[in-house]
């Protein structure tokens, strides 16, 4: 118990720091792109970007199973699988990957993308390269996640969380100066990106391969077995992670693009900005958490399982108050010098944003949970689908509530999605929802814990 809280709260740390990298990047970033690009360029750039992010879902989520494969297995001491599902990780991402990628890039390359999307002010030509330098970039990222499932699996995912704090400083530090000092466009940010990307991974993978001889690339290896078995849970993830993140986030500035345009974009990516501190705070918890919680499926221990979810959903909770009242109380001062004037912050507007990400927060723990046992299957699709309704509603009010009405469209998406995922959590755990409500709303209990084992740790027992 003592080495899960340790872990816990070096991770905790690890992790917070990397979230602050984060939610520096949008917060000092965004005033220099405004106030250098204008804000309807800045809107274009957001809704490139949102169609860049559908990129990833080509590599079917076979990162996250895997990794996850990969700490259940070393948690139950199964050497052999967990090199299994690293070489033949490893082999995906090597070779078919990026032939897929190339395929897909040339192919966008056709389609007129700068007119569907109102993106004049960045020109087509422009648009390509970015997908190509985002197609590098997800090839880079996705090895570097294979080579942190290493360092997860053995405990020290804070190294991993380290090394991306950095990096992202760096590329923070980097893309302002190139924007403010040498006017940086677009193409010149999403270049440096996959240049930082490549970095990274570089980093991550000399660290591994010290930590685990046993972590190399094995090109003879082919285990149809392993991919069928891995499938399952990959497409799943991938479909939960199309609805929330390609649909549910991306979608709105979509739909805002090719219908308001730029500016409408810019507003609602400025909003929506705000509340990721929201999902940083939650992923801060999250991220350790989930490995644990992996940990704690590959010893079959369902009742640290369950205290853990617990844990996150107390945590998240209250830092979701905090974040609320904050911006509702400090927003317009914010959002007047963060924007340098261009957008103003209304009340009214923000709760709608606050109860969006409110209704989406216990889904989020709940998938997650799903996602670290590998049990995010069939409620992915179903999720997926209240997805998709919910931007279809959201497109039909805006001609009438304009900005609103995405944000309605959003509030019944995030709660219908909430009730689906924790049903699919609860009939996982086999366990009463009564049970489980019992353990998260105590909260005594959970601070009694935390309290022993941070004694212990600390050696006052």
């Amino acid at each position: 118990m003592a080495g899960l809280a340790r872990r816990l709260a070096i991770g905790l740390v690890g992790q917070g720091l990397w979230r602050l990298a984060m939610a520096l990047n949008p917060i000092l970033l965004v005033p220099v792109q405004i106030s250098h690009w204008g804000l309807d360029l800045f809107g274009q750039w957001i809704t490139l970007t949102a169609l860049v992010s559908y990129l990833p879902y080509l590599n079917l989520g076979l990162v996250a199973t895997a990794t996850n494969d990969l700490i259940m297995a070393v948690a139950a001491g199964d050497r052999d699988r967990a090199q299994r599902s690293f070489q033949m990780s490893c082999n995906l991402a090597l070779g078919l990957l990026p032939l897929i990628l190339i395929v897909v890039v040339i192919a966008l390359a056709v389609l007129p993308l700068a007119r569907w999307f109102h993106l004049d002010g960045i020109g087509a030509g422009a648009v390509v390269l970015v997908f190509a330098f985002a197609a590098a970039q997800l090839c880079f990222e996705t090895l570097r996640g294979l080579m942190a499932a290493v360092l997860y699996a053995n405990g020290r995912y804070c190294a991993a969380y380290n090394i991306a704090t950095a990096i992202k400083l760096v590329e923070l530090t980097a893309a302002i100066g190139a924007i403010a000092g040498f006017g940086a466009q677009p193409v010149h940010i999403a270049g440096l990106t996959a240049t930082t990307a490549l970095i990274d991974l570089v980093v991550v993978t000399v660290v591994a391969r010290k930590l685990a001889p046993w972590a190399r690339v094995d090109w003879r290896r082919i285990d149809v077995g392993w991919l069928r078995e891995q499938l399952r849970p990959a497409l799943g993830f991938s479909a939960y992670n199309l609805a929330t993140q390609g649909v549910m986030i991306q979608g709105p500035r979509l739909v805002l693009g090719a219908l308001l345009g730029g500016s409408a974009v810019a507003v609602y990516a400025v909003y929506a900005t705000a509340m990721r501190l929201v999902d940083q705070l939650f992923l801060t918890v999250m991220a350790p958490a989930g490995v644990e919680i992996s940990h704690a499926a590959g010893r079959k221990d369902r009742t640290q399982l369950v205290r853990l979810v617990a844990f996150v959903v107390q945590l998240s909770l209250l830092a979701f108050a905090a974040v609320s009242l904050a911006l509702m109380i400090l927003g317009p001062v914010i959002f007047d010098w963060w924007t340098r004037h261009q957008v103003a912050f209304h009340h009214q507007l923000m709760i709608l944003y606050l109860l969006m990400s409110g209704a989406g927060l216990p889904g989020r723990i709940a998938a997650q949970a799903l996602i670290s046992v590998n049990a995010m299957r069939k409620v992915a699709i179903i999720t997926l689908a209240a997805a998709a309704l919910s931007i279809a509603l959201g497109a039909a009010l805006v001609s009438a509530s304009g900005l609103s009405g995405v944000l309605i469209g959003g509030i019944a998406g995030e709660a219908a999605i909430s009730i689906l995922l924790w049903r699919a959590l609860q009939r996982w755990l086999a366990l009463p929802l009564r049970d489980i409500m019992v353990e998260m709303t105590d909260l005594a209990g959970s601070f009694t814990r935390l309290r022993r084992q941070a004694a212990t740790v600390l050696g006052r027992r």
